[in-house]
């Protein structure tokens, strides 16, 4: 709202009381001599780290989409995948919760019945308590990249992951993207992303590159721990004297790739989920009509 109303030409004033609920302490703050861009940058969160980081540099619009784009590309994985799948999710834990309801309540009623079905229904059981570990890693595992402080430990086991690498490497090009619209170099645009706070991944990758581009290294030589394409694509970029452009298509390029593989594990987790309902189904039908078969066979 705030930049909207800025797009036409309404007053400063105007434009915080309309804008924000707690409008009177923003204009307390403002009489105390802290200036605007200070006040709504001191959020927390990746949106106001990327925004005070730009807002010095470029208008407050371009800072605005630069910080909107950059957690689109880099922090909506997680709330995206999680998001899809919460239903297949609930199809999984009702399937898992019901075939304990069997086996730990119905079953040891029914076992003269079916007594051939125990080992079965061990195994069964076992099969879901592996599953539901699995995804409770799986989703820990995400849920420590995107919203955790990045341990170093754990950071020297997953560090050379591909999906690691991709990563970070969009986030890189995210920070950097905006600078190629102003006067500043690489190296000088890289120097001012290591005062980001909020991710320590990126400000360790950043500081990398720093480095070895302190000690000679060319840019490519510096970001040989990077994405492999997104050097590629930084390459070509230096040829063509292009790098917004080469960057950006990095980043189309890499957002493609990332639906895929959101889909591919939306449609994994689907499939579990369903499974998990056929071998409810079936723990039910064996249970609930042993008694059938019994007569069957007399």
């Amino acid at each position: 709202m705030f930049i909207l109303l800025g797009k036409h030409g309404t007053s400063i004033k105007k434009r915080i009381e309309l804008s924000f609920k707690n409008a009177g302490l923003v204009f307390e703050q403002l009489e105390q001599g802290k200036e605007l861009t200070d006040i709504l940058c001191s959020g927390k969160g990746p949106y106001f780290t990327i925004m005070a980081l730009l807002c010095r540099r470029m208008s407050f619009e371009k800072a605005h989409v630069a910080a909107v784009q950059y957690c689109e590309r880099s922090h909506n994985v997680f709330r995206t995948i999680f998001s899809k799948s919460v239903y297949s999710l609930f199809v999984f834990l009702f399937s898992f919760f019901m075939i304990y309801f069997f086996s730990d309540l119905i079953y040891p009623q029914m076992a003269v019945y079916a007594k051939e079905f125990g080992p079965v229904l061990f195994l069964l059981k076992g099969g879901m308590n592996g599953l539901a570990i699995g995804l409770l890693c799986f989703f820990l595992f995400l849920f420590y990249i995107f919203y955790l402080p990045c341990q170093k430990v754990v950071e020297r086991q997953i560090g050379n992951f591909l999906f690691m690498k991709k990563l970070v490497s969009i986030q890189l090009a995210s920070v950097l993207l905006p600078f190629f619209d102003t006067s500043l170099s690489t190296r000088e645009a890289l120097r001012v992303c290591l005062s980001i706070k909020e991710n320590n991944r990126l400000r360790l990758c950043i500081a990398e590159i720093s480095k070895r581009l302190e000690s000679g290294c060319s840019l490519l030589e510096a970001m040989e721990d990077c994405d492999p394409e997104l050097v590629t694509f930084a390459g070509l970029g230096m040829e063509s004297m292009n790098m917004k452009g080469m960057f950006e298509m990095y980043l189309l390029r890499s957002k493609k790739q990332t639906d895929r593989l959101i889909e591919k594990i939306v449609r994994i987790i689907q499939m579990i989920s369903y499974g998990c309902v056929g071998l409810l189904v079936f723990t039910a039908y064996q249970i609930l009509l042993s008694p059938l078969n019994v007569l069957y066979t007399i």
